[in-house]
């Protein structure tokens, strides 16, 4: 029956980890980093969990399911009002000691839950059978078994079909299982309560409530969840904004700034023009645009497309060509040539909005664009004084695109706008009267326009990005990632310092990491590096999806549950096989992952063999971890006491492990890029084969 118990367990854990790493995912404003700092919380507060589980009587095994089943709804609606309830404004970005407060502190009664379910579920089942290696074995084997079918249910069931917030409380009802197996029926009514709750519109209603809180002074219009993220519409004084993770999206009608998107055509030596847009639509802008011969709108959220048909004319959205797809995977596979592109997908405040802004994007655009065409899009700048991260931010992107297009145009402005060509633009004013008068529009006119492109404004943002060359913008190396999240943090955190300081450090300090396993050479650094490797593997897989792919929060469910499959079956093998008592294999397996990984990373192949190859590197590292446990085991205590070292084995692992999702995901990462960390963490596993 407990192995059952451990079954579930596995199952809700991935299911939870999941919907945690979503939460805080949107609190971070869509922030892969988010992923590593999670799983780093919940390997603590999991092993912190099962130490204390180990000094707690095996009958009180029920009450951890329903300490789960209460605390975990709390916590969740705790994370989305926080930022309010500390007097944050909407779209305002959470500082770093918010987030880690709320991945560390408020989320660790879920973990330590679970850590204390699996330590009871260990004993019971350890002083019911056999002692010996299949005491440990078994209960790992069943406990991945529920997490990969917990993973699988997530991508392709819960997050499709399900809101989180009626996730919650499927979870609870899930959880309340085993307390009414083991103390009866006087828990079903509790069961009934949250079978109530997924089912009605309650949760619901008070989300709602909740978010008139948070948007004080704003009309709630329409709360939507997707599997892409959240978003939330809001209205005052009959203009409407809508947020996505809490990001301004757009804000409509902008009547007066709509009509900008006009001055580029204007200067333009075009005449017919194939449209292509990029991003998810604003309704003001995008009406502008269909004053041109046609429009194509590519965006992979079908929400995006039922959000432009309730706020455009229905004459004027059947003239707009919808595609649902990655921006991204849409143009790389594009023979069609586009006379203007707008590249409207916001500052690169994540990985997988920093991949529309590299160099190897760059180079996709200059394809698809006609030969008297333009590309037009607008990043976070200043008025009138750039300071020097905003500087550095304008100018690289400035530089990754200009080795692309010989011709530029900047429109000044709090958000600055690029415009780039492969031909010169012309300012022909009889042609732009002429233009203007055929348009008919209400605010823009030659003279706003002039008031728009000032020339003593423009020549000093040339003269400043022109003199200040910082690199190029790559997919494997996100600088303007990590420059934009400083700006954000400058105006919202003192952190920002730090972020500069270590985008100062030099590549070579990565070589110090090499020598620790020629330093460190006893069992327990050894099982903690496997572990902060095997991490390593799970998040550069992720990273390096959401780099080919785009968003694919959806299938981090499945890559989490192959991971904790691949344990099971690692600790499987052990009990067929006779091991040997030496780690020196562990170490070979993860070097050829990550030899892999590395190679994977320099093609960026999107086809079906990617999209299988990496989660199944992902599940190769699970068995290697997994692997691992058994033999630690045995080489720290000898088999007779193995029952003795499995927790001792069980806390290293997860140690490691959340060192090394924290340091590859908040500094590796961010700071050196993901191709020297690849070979970071190759040659790591290269040394601790041969230093054994």
């Amino acid at each position: 029956m407990f192995l059952t118990f451990l079954f579930l367990s596995g199952f809700l854990s991935v299911l939870t980890q999941n919907i945690l790493i979503r939460e805080i995912y949107m609190v971070f404003f869509g922030n892969e980093l988010t992923y590593g700092l999670v799983v780093s919380a919940w390997l603590f507060g999991v092993g912190l969990g099962a130490f204390l589980g180990r000094k707690i009587n095996e009958d009180r095994f029920y009450l951890s399911f329903l300490a789960l089943a209460i605390i975990l709804p709390i916590s969740i609606f705790l994370i989305r009002f926080l930022p309010s309830i500390l007097g944050y404004n909407p779209g305002e970005i959470v500082g770093l000691p918010l987030l880690f407060f709320e991945t560390f502190i408020l989320l660790l009664p879920v973990y330590l839950t679970f850590g204390i379910i699996f330590a009871l579920g260990l004993k019971k089942f350890s002083y019911q059978s056999e002692r010996g290696i299949m005491g440990i074995t078994r209960p790992y084997i069943v406990d991945s078994i529920g997490d990969l079918l917990g993973g699988i249910a997530f991508s392709y069931l819960f997050v499709t079909f399900f809101s989180p917030i009626r996730n919650l409380f499927l979870i609870s009802t899930f959880s309340l299982i085993p307390v009414v197996i083991l103390k009866g029926k006087r828990f079903i009514p509790l069961v009934v309560f949250f079978l109530l709750l997924f089912f009605l519109p309650i949760p619901g209603r008070l989300m709602k409530i909740g978010y008139t809180k948070l948007y004080k002074g704003f009309n709630i219009q329409e709360s939507r969840e997707t599997r892409y993220g959240r978003y939330m519409e809001i209205e005052r004084s009959e203009k409407y904004s809508l947020l996505f993770n809490g990001v301004l999206t757009a804000t409509f009608p902008e009547k007066a700034v709509s009509e900008k998107i006009h001055i580029p055509f204007l200067l333009s030596l075009e005449k017919e023009v194939n449209i292509l847009y990029l991003g998810f639509p604003d309704p003001g802008v995008i009406k502008e645009l269909l004053c041109y011969q046609s429009c194509t709108v590519v965006n992979p959220d079908p929400f995006a497309k039922q959000f432009l048909k309730e706020n455009l004319d229905k004459k004027l959205f059947k003239k707009v060509n919808f595609v649902r797809s990655d921006p991204r995977m849409f143009a790389r596979r594009s023979d069609k040539k586009f006379d203007a592109i707008f590249l409207e997908v916001g500052d690169p405040l994540s990985l997988s909005s920093n991949r529309f802004y590299s160099l190897e994007f760059a180079r996709i655009l200059s394809r698809i664009l006609s030969k008297e065409g333009f590309l037009s899009f607008s990043i976070y700048s200043g008025e009138d004084y750039l300071n020097k991260t905003v500087l550095d931010y304008n100018s690289l992107l400035y530089w990754t695109f200009k080795e692309e297009f010989k011709n530029y145009l900047i429109i000044p402005g709090y958000h600055l706008r690029f415009v780039f060509s492969h031909e010169p633009f012309k300012f022909d004013e009889r042609r732009i009267k002429e233009e203007l008068d055929s348009l008919n529009l209400q605010y823009l006119d030659i003279y706003t326009i002039k008031s728009y492109l000032p020339e003593y404004r423009i020549q000093k943002i040339k003269e400043q990005i022109n003199t200040n060359f910082v690199g190029f913008n790559l997919d494997t190396t996100p600088k303007a990632f990590l420059l934009a999240l400083s700006i954000w943090l400058e105006k919202h955190s003192n952190l920002s310092g730090f972020l500069k300081t270590t985008t100062k450090l030099p590549g070579y300090i990565l070589l110090v990491f090499l020598l620790l396993p020629l330093i460190f050479r006893k069992t327990g650094f050894k099982v903690g590096l496997i572990g902060a490797m095997g991490m390593g593997v799970g998040c550069e897989c992720i990273l390096s999806l959401q780099i080919i792919y785009g968003n694919v929060y959806h299938l981090v469910g499945l890559i989490t549950g192959l991971f904790m499959f691949g344990v099971g079956c690692g600790t499987f093998l052990i009990e067929k096989l006779t091991p040997q008592r030496k780690l020196k294999l562990p170490f070979l397996f993860l070097g050829g992952l990550f030899f892999i990984l590395f190679l994977v990373i320099q093609i960026r192949s999107p086809s079906l063999w990617t999209l299988i190859l990496i989660p199944s590197l992902n599940f190769i590292g699970g068995i290697v971890v997994g692997w691992t446990y058994p033999i630690a085991s045995l080489i720290i205590k000898g088999e007779r006491e193995v029952e003795n070292a499995a927790p001792a084995v069980y806390a290293y692992d997860l140690v490691g492990g959340g060192i090394g999702a924290l340091l590859f995901s908040l500094f590796f990462i961010p700071v050196f890029g993901i191709i020297p960390t690849t070979l970071l963490f190759f040659g790591l596993s290269m040394i601790g084969y041969l230093s054994q």
